[in-house]
């Protein structure tokens, strides 16, 4: 399975919904367009908006309105089976297994958005305290309504095989850019997810970013689809889709685990972020309402407010001409999380009556995955823990890591890899890992063509013997090498749709910086914007051995092809070479490219010699073209793995190289002169 998720690099200017201004969170902290700030909005909670967005992207969901019409009987029944009982207590505690999915960069674990264990626990734990409302810990309170939920969590023990598991899945996706919504949606939770059936799936992302801001986290609400007399998709609504998703920053209580990786929002170190996502997640909507004084959470005990509170303000009555002053210590209101500790009594019964109703939610219950799972004598597992190439350079280094799932130690791997379709190469390891640990592997690096690419790892021996588990040997993921170009200029051409205001482009440096584009980054205003139905050319400076990116993103997610007019863009070199072209991209796309970051034109003439090789591309023999003065001493030749292939000594200034019994395909050659050396890319075919 690939487990490598296509992310832009830069962050959306908005998303496809409408996102209500009225549940707002501010704080001081920048959204980003092509990197650069231009917003000063945090949003807390995004799950009212993605609601939003849901019903958008599936029509026949049910709408709140539904959700609530088909919830409120099971809800009564609920209170009227509390309310005949002589305790609020059901004594029956219901356990969640949870998988925490975390995405990251390449960096070590325990460092930014790669968090730490103890980190990951520590959060299980503050979900525990508040869901039971734990005496002696931050999760109690002594409110004549508070609840104790009944609901406890654990990291999984057994994936969806029955296999041993730590509930924490880690995935290097090489980019530390803002996750936008759409792309969480349609590419990270669908190629990841367990069965959300049998796991609460929690994503933590590096950050989440909209047009207006940051969002701490959102969670997808409970389906009553499939019920008589209710629209919906059934069961299959959503279900790819379904879980929790936080930000790096405001997962885990820095209470627990100072050492941490936390947010600088006051009281977003305390665990609460997710407490309240999985809130939603389980049925529970903002203490506000999402409205006004007139607008119900459903919930009687807890009183009505104008809107989101923030802070820690004691005493707050938003809505005076209604009882009860704001409960501003809910865990499903934007206060702080140092004064949030209470559920109540009716939060409680509305979560029951989902967790016993809905799809998705009831099966939680019966769930096996705090079961502990299968373990074998021998078992390593693979998994991609980075592929380095740096300066959009034509080599990589690709780096796994081994880890023990058995119980025996594991003192030498096999692992066999290749890209694309080339043969398998073996690396030999040794060490020494015991159970549950892991060790880091590098391999040799490899030279590697501009293009997409696959590259697959597998573990073939376990200490000279066959792994006793198959199913997690192996670890493949899809990689692009930015193409490289000869030029001083590119030029950019854009010609707008229909709606020319919503399109905006930026040349990006290597580190994701806008360095020219069609609005002004620092103060982007409407005389900025293109006009519709009009083209626009732009020829820029390019500096040589420089990486850069060309990005195109469109405000209203359609790309400038071809609903509202037939909108395009080109970028060439001077020359008239193609770097990127298109129009039909939806939200956004964007392309990486090199200013003669490595050889790979076709007759490469070294810039700094008279070397030529020639034909290029060659059937059976390849000439090392040079003069007297620039003749090098010998030549070796590498395949796309980085294998060697070919050596032999440049005997005249034309050197003849039998290549006949090579495969087809890519090649570089390396000369060499003394301390100096030159590589020259060839293809045979």
């Amino acid at each position: 399975m690939k487990n490598i998720i296509s992310k832009a690099a830069f962050s959306f200017i908005a998303l496809a919904f409408a996102l209500n201004s009225n549940a707002q969170e501010k704080q001081s902290k920048k959204a980003r367009i092509f990197g650069k700030s231009i917003t000063n909005e945090v949003k807390q909670c995004g799950s009212t908006e993605y609601e939003a967005f849901l019903q958008q992207e599936n029509p026949k969901r049910a709408t709140t309105e539904k959700f609530e019409q088909w919830i409120a009987p099971k809800v009564n029944a609920i209170k009227a089976q509390r309310l005949a009982g002589s305790t609020l207590s059901t004594n029956v505690v219901v356990t969640i297994p949870v998988v925490v999915h975390i995405i990251h960069n390449g960096d070590a674990i325990g460092t930014n958005e790669n968090l730490a264990e103890e980190q990951i626990l520590s959060q299980i734990t503050v979900l525990n305290q508040d869901f039971r409302r734990m005496i002696n810990t931050p999760g109690y309170n002594t409110n004549p309504v508070g609840a104790d939920v009944e609901i406890e969590f654990c990291l999984a023990q057994r994936d969806p095989n029955g296999i041993a598991s730590t509930g924490i899945i880690r995935y290097n996706l090489g980019s530390d850019g803002s996750w936008g919504m759409e792309d969480i949606e349609n590419n990270l939770k669908p190629q990841t997810q367990w069965d959300p059936e049998q796991y609460l799936n929690i994503w933590v992302v590096n950050d989440m970013s909209t047009g207006f801001g940051e969002l701490l986290g959102y969670a997808q609400f409970p389906t009553n689809s499939g019920l008589d007399g209710i629209d919906g998709l059934g069961q299959t609504d959503t279900a790819n889709t379904d879980g929790v998703v936080i930000g790096a920053l405001y997962f885990g209580s820095s209470d627990i685990y100072p050492a941490g990786t936390y947010g600088q929002i006051p009281g977003s170190d305390k665990g609460r972020t997710a407490t309240h996502e999985i809130g939603h997640f389980l049925g529970l909507r903002h203490i506000w309402g999402d409205g006004n004084c007139s607008v119900d959470d459903f919930c009687a005990d807890t009183p009505v407010s104008a809107n989101a509170n923030s802070g820690c303000n004691p005493g707050t009555d938003s809505c005076p001409a209604s009882p009860g002053l704001d409960m501003i210590e809910n865990y499903m209101d934007y206060t702080y999380g140092t004064c949030q500790n209470v559920f109540t009594i009716n939060q409680k019964d509305r979560i029951l009556a989902v967790l016993q109703n809905s799809p998705r939610r009831s099966s939680l219950t019966t769930s096996l995955g705090c079961v502990p799972g299968i373990t074998y004598d021998l078992d390593g597992s693979l998994n991609i823990n980075s592929l380095q190439n740096d300066n959009c350079s034509n080599i990589i280094t690709p780096s796994f890591t081994l880890t023990n799932a058995g119980n025996n130690n594991i003192t030498a791997a096999t692992i066999a890899y290749h890209i694309d379709n080339e043969a398998d190469t073996e690396y030999n390891w040794t060490g020494n890992i015991s159970n549950g640990e892991d060790a880091t592997i590098n391999l040799p690096s490899l030279t590697v063509a501009g293009g997409e690419h696959t590259i697959t790892a597998t573990i073939t021996l376990i200490n000279g013997a066959d792994d006793q588990l198959a199913t997690n040997n192996s670890a493949t993921t899809d990689f692009t090498i930015a193409n490289s170009f000869d030029t001083t200029q590119i030029i950019v051409t854009v010609t707008t749709d229909d709606y020319g205001d919503e399109t905006i482009w930026a040349l990006l440096d290597e580190n994701g910086d806008p360095i020219i584009g069609n609005i002004d980054f620092d103060n982007p205003n409407p005389a900025d914007f293109y006009e519709s139905n009009q083209t626009y050319t732009q020829t820029i400076d390019v500096e040589d051995n420089q990486c850069y990116a060309f990005g195109i993103l469109d405000t209203q997610g359609d790309g400038i092809c071809c609903a509202f007019g037939d909108g395009s863009y080109t970028v060439t070199t001077t020359d008239g070479t193609v770097i990127a072209q298109g129009g039909d991209f939806g939200q956004s796309e964007q392309t990486p490219f090199g200013i003669n970051t490595y050889l790979s034109n076709d007759n490469f003439t070294a810039a700094t010699s008279n070397i030529k090789l020639y034909p290029n591309p060659a059937n059976n023999t390849i000439n090392i073209s040079t003069t007297a003065d620039s003749l090098p001493e010998s030549y070796t030749i590498y395949n796309s793995l980085g294998q060697l292939i070919g050596n032999g000594k440049v005997t005249s200034n034309d050197t003849s190289v039998d290549i006949s019994s090579y495969t087809d395909g890519m090649y570089f050659m390396t000369l060499t002169k003394g301390n100096s050396t030159e590589t020259l890319r060839f293809i045979k075919n």
